[in-house]
Order: structure tokens, then sequence, then C-alpha cells
């Protein structure tokens, strides 16, 4: 038998503690210098390296001796502002000199000036100011009075009729008798043929019963003519269990200011 010349198969052996350590270490080291390469490009992009400041500041100190040349080399502002203005006055001043007539003897670029120094001439002194223009000044004088000498008396309005008819409920309301028929006239014709006299003492006898009441008035309709008013209502009488509503229709008449019941019906 003689030997094979075929190659033997050896299997890859472990690295030892050594090596791993030597490997470890040289990929720190190269991660380390990648990373520090990055940021040198970008410190050296956004100009913060050392040899990269240095030259900046050299820049930034030549500038205000250039700045400092334009300065000397530009006149100030301030001072033709202030040669403007003082000639300003002088301008006018020989405006005002100009005598009447002499315009035409003056380039035209000037002409308007003597027509300038008319204008603006004052009067003497010791003249008479001019006299104001006339101005419309309002009458104070009073209206004519009517004939006889009499007032004009104010037409009578629904508002104040209203108003007299909620006084009247209000009145009623309280138990008030003397404002109750304090808003009846002296002419007062009661109905059912009783006298003034004896309408008043029942009125008075029926509000000086115990209990409180309740008079509410709605759906009121007010016809005026001169001193003469019709008012149209519904009338709700409320006292403990007891409800009565009803129309009622009062005429009125206005005697010394003041809307007064002359007559006062169930109904229309």
């Amino acid at each position: 038998m003689t030997p094979s010349n075929s190659v033997r198969y050896h299997p890859p052996t472990k690295p030892t503690f050594r090596q791993t350590i030597l490997w470890f270490l040289a990929g720190t080291t190269g991660m380390f210098l990648i990373v520090s390469a990055i940021f040198a490009i970008k410190l050296g992009i956004e100009g913060r390296l050392p040899f990269f400041s240095a030259r900046n500041t050299s820049q930034t100190a030549s500038r205000p001796a250039r700045t400092a040349d334009n300065a000397t080399a530009t006149p100030p502002i301030a001072s033709q502002s202030a040669a403007e203005s003082a000639a300003a006055p002088a301008a006018s001043s020989s405006a005002k000199e100009f005598i009447s007539g002499a315009e035409g003897i003056l380039p035209p670029e000037a002409a308007h000036l003597a027509k300038v120094g008319i204008a603006t001439e004052q009067p003497p002194l010791g003249a008479a100011p001019p006299a104001p223009p006339p101005q419309n000044i309002p009458s104070t004088q009073a209206a004519p009075t009517p004939p006889g000498g009499a007032a004009t008396r104010p037409s009578p309005t629904s508002e104040t009729v209203e108003a007299t008819l909620h006084a009247w409920a209000t009145a009623w309301k309280r138990k008030d008798a003397a404002a109750y028929l304090k808003h009846y006239a002296p002419d007062f014709q009661p109905a059912r043929g009783l006298s003034r006299e004896e309408w008043i003492e029942q009125r008075r006898q029926r509000l000086a019963k115990p209990g409180d009441i309740d008079i509410s008035i709605t759906n009121i309709d007010i016809a005026t003519n001169d001193d003469k008013a019709t008012a149209r209502f519904t009338q709700i009488y409320r006292s403990g269990p007891q409800k009565l509503s009803e129309t009622k229709t009062l005429e009125l008449a206005l005697r010394d200011g003041a809307w007064l019941i002359v007559q006062e019906r169930i109904g229309r």
C-alpha cells in the first residue's frame, strides 16, 4: 500500500485571548481615527480650526483701517445739512428784498421771487385790520304766539291713556281706595241706576274686604278724539279661588292734564 497524496482537512483553530484583544484594540483605534477625520473636516468647513481662526482674525483686523479711510474721504452729511439750512433763510430774505416791477429784468428762473415778495407784503403799522366776513348768525327771535296768547295744548296720545289704565288697575289691586277713586271724574255716571255717592260707598266697602285680589288688563285698544278717549280691553279679576275674565270699556276725558273715567261698562 502506497500512501495517498491527498491533502488532509485541518479545522480552523480558535483565536487565542491575546489575538482577540489585539483585534479589539485595532478596531477601536480605526473607528477613533475615522470619527476624528470627520470632525476635522466639519470644523475646517465651518472655519473653527486653529489655523483658520488665525487667518480670519488677521482679515478682521484689516477691515477697520479701510473703514477709517472711507470715513475720512467722505464728507460728513451733517455739514451739508447745516449748509443747506443756512442757505434757506438767505434765500427767503433775498426774496423779500425784491421790488415790484423788477421781475421783468430778472431771469425767468428768479422772476417768481418778486411775485412772492409782493404777495407776502404785510400791511403798514397802525392800519386797521380788515373786517371779517359776515357770518350767518341764527335768529334768537321768539316764535310768534297763537292768537289770544294761549299756549298750544299737546295732542292726547294713546300712550298716556294706557299709562292711566295701568295706574287705575294697580290702585285697585292694592285696595288703595283713595288712589282708585281719584281716577274717576266728578261727573262719573255709575251703572245700575246708582248715584255717585252710593257707588263710592259701595266701592269702599268692597275694597275693605279681607283677602288679596289681582287685576290684569290685556288686549288694550285705545281710540282718541281731541280730549276724549275710548279704551277697550280684557280684564282678568282674581280673588282666592275665584277668577273672572270679561271685556270692559272705559270712556275717559282729559281734565286739567289728567285722563279721568266718565263712564264704565261691561262689554263693548
